[in-house]
Parts: C-alpha cells; structure tokens; sequence
C-alpha cells in the first residue's frame, strides 16, 4: 500500500488546523480560577462562605461567557470581578481567622490575670504591658514651670 506523502501532510495540517482553532482562555479567566481555587483551598470555605459563593457564582457567569464564543471583552470583564471577588472572600476569612484568634488571646489573658488576682499577684492592667525583665522604667518628668514671655522692644 502505497501513501500520497503530500495527501498525508494537507490531512495532518488541517486535522491539527482544527484542534488549534478552540480559542485559549484569556488571562483574567486563568488568574480568576486561580484565586478562587485558592480561596476554597484556604479557610474562606469555612470563614467567609458567603462571600466565596458570590466569587463562585460570578466565575460561572465568566466560563459562560467565554465559552458562548460571544464578546471577549465582557468574559474578560466578569473574569476580572470574579478574581476581586474570591480574593475579598480569602481577606474576609484572614481577618476572621485573626479576630478568632484574638478573642482566644483576650479570654486567656484574662484566665490568666483572674489567676494571679486570686494569688494576691500585683494585676498588670494591659494598657500598661511590662516591659523586658532587668529594664527598668525612666521616671516620668513632670511638665516645666511655665515662665512669662518678655519681649523687648529694640530700636
């Protein structure tokens, strides 16, 4: 059996023609998929859920709009809000996760300074943190004693 080699080339370009002409995500889609696999990945899931589901929801809007081959422009656009979106999702779950956090931080503090209370400790009130051991606090001057101001005229 013998093969054209020219009619095995013109079936190779346009088979591979055709493969090359599914147009490629623009780079916003990209970055927005990126953000919000990033923000379920981390605790947005679980902190901001909210507000994850809105990042999600406008993504979908972006993947139809770029797959319904209509505008690029406006996939690109939603694309855009979509990746502002699930990074304001990921912040909102950082900023509850630190706010956990402190609450934590204050009620041990405060098992802590209840404890000392009752061991008749002297209380270190937190407006006051001690500083390092071995230093010890600078005096506080009091303001100086205000003094008449006297001008005199030169001529």
């Amino acid at each position: 059996m013998r093969y054209n080699h020219g009619m095995v080339a013109t079936l190779l370009v346009v088979g591979l023609s055709g493969c090359a002409s599914a147009p490629l995500p623009p780079k916003e889609l990209i970055d927005a998929r990126k953000s919000y696999e990033s923000a379920r990945a981390n605790a947005a899931a679980e902190l901001a859920p909210a507000d994850l589901r809105g990042a999600g929801e406008a993504l979908e809007r972006a993947e139809r709009a770029f797959a319904g081959g209509g505008e690029l422009a406006e996939a690109r656009d939603l694309a855009y809000l979509a990746e502002r979106r699930a990074q304001l999702a990921e912040s909102l779950a950082r900023t509850a996760a630190t706010e956990r956090q402190r609450g934590a931080a204050l009620q041990a503090y405060g098992e802590v300074h209840l404890a000392l209370r009752r061991r008749g400790a002297p209380a270190v009130e937190p407006d006051e943190p001690a500083g390092p051991p071995g230093r010890e606090k600078a005096p506080v001057r009091g303001r100086a004693p205000e003094r008449p101001l006297v001008i005199l005229n030169q001529r």
